[in-house]
């Protein structure tokens, strides 16, 4: 593989401060889902987006030491707040993301999370 072609595979990563920032993104776009998997014994949850100069990919994530254990992250645009459930439930001001886990993949590598 030539350098120019490492370069064009090269993924982007963005590692947010909380989930409610995962949160205030995905809402914002048209992602509406979080993709999740466990690397490392520690709990990753993202999205994936198209990519700036220099990168393929951009990936934006969460981390943190133990996982979710709801299905649906459950974002309060009117107080800015975040909740967790298992049921689907549809109210005024809303926004329901569904995690999306990941049995297995090929984007994100221990050794690449790494600052």
């Amino acid at each position: 593989m030539s350098e120019d072609e490492k370069k064009k595979e090269k993924t982007g990563l963005i590692e947010l401060d909380s989930l409610i920032d995962l949160v205030h993104l995905i809402v914002q776009t048209p992602f509406h889902s979080v993709n999740y998997t466990e690397l490392g014994g520690k709990h990753y949850y993202f999205v994936i987006s198209g990519g700036i100069p220099g990168f393929a990919r951009i990936l934006y994530f969460y981390r943190q030491d133990k996982p979710l254990a709801e299905k649906y992250i459950i974002h309060n645009s009117l107080d800015d707040t975040i909740s967790f459930g298992n049921t689907l439930e549809r109210r005024g001001g809303m926004n329901i993301l569904p995690l999306i886990i990941i049995k297995n993949q090929n984007i994100i590598k221990l050794e690449d999370i790494e600052f």
